[in-house]
């Protein structure tokens, strides 16, 4: 009796692993992107798979049950990161003439989302959004509004970040011409720990 009872538990555990059910996580990412959410994910001893997806894209598939943590872990981490476009893919002219508020409005998102990108890449660093206001002057005044930039950052909870926002400070200035140093505020918001 005690071993049909054992055969029966076993047999149900095994009919109940064969009934997992795989769910796609993230789909339509680089390679690079689904590479770092696999090693977060296989770290924290979550069990995923990579596919290939459409036009050179990947896709990361997990168990279902698994659903809830891996989510947990992915935010904790920022992961994947999101897509930033560069100077040249913001800044492109769409159309025949453009004004030169335009122009200037492009060039300061472009400029911004760089900084930003560059930002994100220190470690510790989960993003980072920079705000940058270029007025415009008018060169014959006898005063003129300063330049001034804002940076949000946002960080790992295990992460101090208050030593690295001089070097912060001082890539935005020299990534933004005329901008003083004093000019340029940094905020750092700190994620509370993981949940267990």
């Amino acid at each position: 009796m005690k071993i049909a009872k054992t055969a029966a538990a076993a047999l149900a555990a095994f009919l109940a692993a064969g009934c997992e059910k795989d769910v796609m996580l993230h789909s339509g990412l680089e390679e690079s992107q689904a590479n770092l959410v696999m090693a977060a994910l296989l770290g924290e001893g979550i069990e995923a798979h990579k596919t290939a997806g459409d036009e050179n894209t990947w896709n990361v598939v997990i168990s279902e049950k698994s659903f809830a943590a891996a989510v947990n872990v992915l935010e904790s981490r920022g992961l994947p990161r999101r897509a930033r476009k560069g100077l040249g893919e913001t800044f492109k002219k769409t159309g025949m003439i453009s004004s030169p508020g335009e122009e200037r409005i492009r060039f300061m998102s472009a400029l911004a989302e760089d900084i930003s990108s560059t930002i994100s890449l220190i470690d510790g660093v989960i993003d980072a959004n920079v705000h940058i206001v270029l007025p415009e002057n008018d060169p014959f005044a006898r005063n003129s509004l300063p330049s001034s930039a804002a940076v949000a950052i946002r960080s790992r909870w295990d992460v101090d970040l208050s030593e690295r926002i001089p070097q912060i400070k001082n890539l935005v200035r020299n990534a933004v011409e005329g901008l003083a140093y004093e000019k340029i505020s940094v905020t750092v918001f700190r994620d509370p720990p993981a949940r267990k």
